[in-house]
């Protein structure tokens, strides 16, 4: 993807913008449609003295007072537009109570759907949080493979552009009834701009300090009100174009330098240490490691199994193919790796920013038929491109095959005509003084110049909505019907370039013809699936970048999967009036809905393998075979809701303002999962004015998904945290149990487990016999609105949700801690692995279990305050100041797998128990200034583990502040500058924080980002 080079004199004058507006302590908005930000919530919307204006609220398909029995919180399109947002995901991220997502942006990439984005509500899985489109369900791009990065259908936020959005609605816990499957955290709305009238376009820009990670955007909104009024057509297209950024492009803070925890030496009081310099394997490196036998060379003062010099010194090929002595790091207490030293430095070959390429288009239309019938209709076409930067390469090494195996040590000639004669014969001299064949020798290799594990993803939405509303009015009472439909499809395509194992053994095979040219061996045979060229050509593996153009393109090949996901849902209602109580009439709804979703996966040539004939496959180069899945499902619900207001502001009735009931239920036939009810209950209480007291309760479900039914059972290669292992056993939730069941199972003390470095073959797949995930969850808080503050809104609301039978996809580390985490000590789950005689394991059963139940309780709490200057006497001029802020406190949340013990998640990097957002905005006609502060609460290295594991257990309370500054330069033209992480702050000690750097502590790891904004209205 092509980008232009910021030249360095425009970084500068960008850079003194920003370092002006850092003491300004801002942050602002280039046009907005008004001049304040958008409401934390949408009791918020409204002001005090209007909270008896009612409007349909997500969570209900009744039109009520804005004030729910559901914790509801709004994002509006000022503060996207405020912020600088390119994706709908990062603008949920505002809200602490958005976990860190299945799938994103940054961070490692799930296999063939690089760059989607998905909400993540509570932290309890983006299967869990349902993701609405103007309250219709909208079609996932998610990959049903078992190699997906989420075993559900949640939607990807990057199709729907954000200069479309209106505002987000998300509700807690209560939308299952309303919605059906999948609203177990919450439902999450989007809301579109479907009354826009004019023309707006919008261009940005933004880069790092660092002079990378380029961002383009470009959006045009137009839309005509018609008929006087009766109708609107509104379009959207909306580019941006994203530069990637890989781990080596942030080395100390994500790459190949960055500090991590590794095992200790000992003797040590910590089983885990923080080293500098990064975590570099010395059993390999991408250049070339030589060996005498099929081993892996202990580096230590007299290395064992390596080629070396005359001084003892073990040898590696240079980048230019020439043997040099190697230089050790730091010793750790592992024999596979060092802090530094010349072995391969594996963080640079990880992704942190996907570079990615957004084409989208939408058009939005409503049209009154009549007084009483109403049409409106969509149309969603977009083009997404998204490239994991890089990732993990072909490897050839003793600890992943036999030699000569597909992932194994290379086995290589020391006639091979690439080795200079000094290397030859040095190689030659050891195998000699080592009593082995001086014909060939031993190789481990990270092939990242012939395989960068790099993939790109092309995925296209098509949608269309439609639907037809009416009114019918009878005496007093007034009621309306409703019909909508909506069909979505999406298709995406994975490529990668994959070596091809028959090839790339052919082109190691190098000799020499009569003219002394290069060549491969006579008598190959070439893989049974075509490669970029056919003809073999001998290939350099000694250094890096030496291969030939003409041997990369016979050794490898392109590999393509196809995903298709289709949507089609019908929905229709009639909603109304029922009899008047004291406080109002009470108001129904009643409706059907049919839904069908079908997915289907080819994984292509590649990653299917050569048919064996026999019902066996042979995989052609680094990937196991991976079978194709295809799966569909309907639903048949039923729904209904009732709202019952008994006294409402006209009574007058005392310490009684407002009083409402609510109930709503709806059955579900899933032709897979059979029958389910789910309902909710709740009421809202304000004994005056000021204060609005609340409560639900909810049963709500979800259904398995066709990943979870359908993905056929292969083989896969793992590795896992051997909970017997010496590291591992004085860990989890009880160390004791832990121990005791290990020595029971006959795991000798001190054990050293092979799985936890090196990977076993076992198998992974679908489960037709799951049942329902099944989740019990209220809430209770209230709303605060005082007159003697006016403007201040301040909302609480506790959150209990318990989970059961949930269902995960279970890791060998998963299987083995609920072996011998268990009470019992004889799990189920410790069937599903073997060990051999010496307790090492041997295969194992991993794939989707209903595991047992999670359970989350937290206090969300937001304060917003809209303060007029003119209420402390300035002129209409002044503007206005907002105050914002979200916090969210966990009380707990944990799982428990079978009968274990409570796994504990809250109290992590990735989940801190305190986060808040707090935001303070002055607003004018012609400026906006935005201060914005980010908070992450002490947190822990590893929740389940004593503080005398690690050297550095805990992580400090950390800050991040973001400041933007926006002119409207008249009523037309608009310019605004963001800055994110305005002190440039990096992320927080101890810097081994795993995969919670990429996504927790983006901002640090981007360092500071700045974006300036340009627009224009007709």
């Amino acid at each position: 993807m092509a980008a232009t080079t910021f030249s360095q004199r425009r970084m500068r004058a960008l850079a003194a913008t920003a370092s002006f507006l850092v003491p300004l302590t801002l942050t602002g908005v280039a046009h907005a449609q008004s001049t304040d930000a958008a409401p934390a919530s949408a009791e918020q919307a409204a002001p005090a003295d209007a909270s008896d204006a009612e409007i349909v609220v997500t969570g209900s398909r009744i039109t009520r007072a804005p004030i729910t029995d559901q914790p509801v919180a709004t994002l509006g399109s000022d503060l996207i537009e405020q912020r600088g947002y390119t994706n709908v995901g990062q603008a949920l991220q505002q809200l602490p109570g958005f976990g860190v997502p299945g799938n994103s942006v940054a961070g490692d990439q799930g296999s063939f759907g690089a760059g989607q984005t998905f909400a993540n509500l509570y932290n309890l899985g983006s299967q869990r949080t349902l993701t609405l489109v103007n309250g219709m369900r909208f079609v996932s791009p998610a990959t049903t493979s078992i190699f997906g990065a989420v075993a559900g259908s949640p939607v990807d936020l990057g199709q729907i552009a954000p200069s479309l959005v209106d505002r987000i609605e998300v509700v807690s816990v209560g939308g299952a009834p309303i919605y059906g499957s999948d609203a177990i955290a919450g439902t999450v709305n989007i809301l579109l701009k479907k009354n826009y009238d004019g023309v707006e376009a919008n261009g940005s820009y933004g880069l790092s300090k660092y002079g990378d990670g380029q961002d383009y955007n470009f959006s045009v909104l137009a839309g005509k009100n018609f008929a006087d009024g009766r109708g609107n057509i509104t379009a959207n297209f909306y580019y941006d174009n994203q530069n990637g950024i890989t781990g080596a492009q942030r080395p100390t803070t994500y790459g190949g330098s960055a500090s991590f925890f590794g095992t200790s030496v000992k003797p040590a009081s910590y089983a885990y240490q923080l080293y500098g310099g990064g975590r570099h394997y010395n059993v390999f490196t991408n250049t070339g490691m030589p060996m005498v036998e099929d081993y892996y060379p202990i580096l230590g003062t007299t290395p064992v199994s390596a080629i070396t010099n005359a001084a003892g010194q073990a040898l590696v090929f240079n980048r230019a193919g020439q043997l040099v002595p190697f230089q050790n790091g730091q010793r750790t207490g592992s024999s596979i790796y060092q802090a530094g030293g010349d072995g391969f430095a594996i963080g640079d070959y990880s992704n942190f920013l996907v570079a990615s390429e957004r084409y989208q288009g939408t058009l939005l239309a409503h049209y009154d038929i009549s007084d009483s019938i109403r049409f409106n209709g969509e149309v969603w076409f977009s083009r997404n491109y998204a490239s994991n930067t890089a990732g993990q390469p072909f490897y050839n090494y003793a600890g992943f095959g036999n030699a000569g195996d597909t992932n194994g040590n290379l086995i290589l000639s020391t006639a091979n005509p690439f080795l200079s004669a000094a290397d030859r014969a040095t190689i030659i001299n050891n195998l000699t003084a080592a009593g082995a064949d001086p014909s060939q020798f031993y190789m481990s290799r990270a092939n990242t110049d012939l395989s960068t594990g790099s993939f790109r993803t092309s995925s296209d939405l098509l949608r269309f909505v439609g639907g037809v509303t009416g009114d019918i009015e009878a005496g007093e009472r007034k009621f309306t019907w409703e019909i909508n439909g909506t069909y979505g499809r999406t298709i995406s395509r994975t490529t990668s370039r994959e070596i091809v194992t028959q090839n790339f053994f052919n082109a190691l095979d190098a000799t020499t013809d009569g003219s002394g040219n290069i060549i491969c061996r006579p008598g190959y045979t070439n893989a049974a699936i075509a490669t970029f060229s056919s003809t073999c050509a001998p290939l350099n593996v000694f250094g890096n970048g030496n291969a030939s153009k003409a041997a990369l393109d016979y050794v490898t090949t392109q590999a393509t999967t196809r995903q298709i996901n289709k949507q089609s849902d019908i929905i229709a209602d009639i909603k109304g009036d029922l009899v008047k109580l004291p406080g109002g009439f009470a108001k129904f709804v009643l409706g059907y809905e049919h839904r069908y979703e079908s997915a289907r996966f080819d994984p292509g040539a590649f990653y299917y393998g050569q048919d064996n004939g026999d019902g066996t496959r042979t995989q052609y180069g680094n990937s196991i075979p991976i079978d194709p899945v295809a799966g569909s499902y309907n639903t048949n619900e039923a729904f209904g809701e009732i709202s019952l207001p008994f006294i409402s502001p006209d009574n007058a009735v005392p310490a009684v303002y407002r009083l409402e009931v609510n109930g709503a239920g709806r059955y579900v036939k899933n032709s897979i999962a059979g029958g389910f009810w789910t309902y909710t209950g709740g009421a809202t209480y304000a004994p005056v004015k000021a204060l609005t007291l609340r409560g639900n309760y909810t049963r709500s479900f979800r259904a398995p998904s066709i990943t979870e039914l359908f993905a056929p059972v292969g083989s896969i290669f793992d590795t896992g945290n051997d909970p017997c292992d010496a590291r591992y056993i004085n860990q989890g939730p009880n160390p004791t149990r832990r121990a005791a069941n290990c020595a029971a199972a006959g795991i000798p003390a001190n054990f050293t487990s092979n799985v936890v470095d090196y990977t076993a073959q076992g198998t992974s797949g679908g489960n037709p016999g799951l049942r329902n995930e099944v989740a019990n969850s209220w809430t209770v808080g209230g709303v605060f609105q005082p007159s003697f503050l006016p403007g201040l809104t301040v909302t609480s609301d506790y959150v209990n949700i318990k989970l059961k039978n949930e269902i995960a996809t279970l890791s060998l580390t998963d299987l083995m801690n609920a072996c011998y985490d268990s009470a019992s000590g004889s799990s189920p789950y410790c069937s599903t692995f073997t060990r051999n005689a010496a307790g090492q394991v041997t295969s194992f059963a991993e794939g989707n279990y209903n595991i047992g139940l999670e359970v989350f309780r937290a206090l969300q709490t937001s304060a917003k305050w809209d303060l007029p200057l003119t209420r402390l006497g300035l002129p209409s001029s002044a503007g206005a100041l907002l105050f914002d802020v979200n916090y969210l406190h966990t009380f707990r949340h944990y799982y428990q797998i079978g009968e274990g013990d409570f796994t504990k998640t809250v109290g992590g990097v990735a989940e801190p128990t305190d986060n808040f957002t707090a935001t303070a905005v002055w607003a004018t006609k012609s400026i906006n200034w935005m201060w914005q502060a980010t908070y992450y609460g002490p947190a822990k290295v590893a929740v389940n583990s004593p503080d005398t594991v690690y050297q550095y257990p805990r992580v400090g309370a950390y800050v991040l502040f973001n400041s933007a500054l926006g002119f409207n330069v008249n009523d037309r033209f608009s310019l605004r500058f963001n800055v994110n992480n305005v002190f440039n702050r990096s992320v927080p000690f101890p810097y081994g924080l795993g995969s919670s750097v990429s996504t927790r502590y983006y901002d640090a790891v981007m360092g500071r980002y700045m974006r300036v904004t340009a627009g224009i209205k007709f």
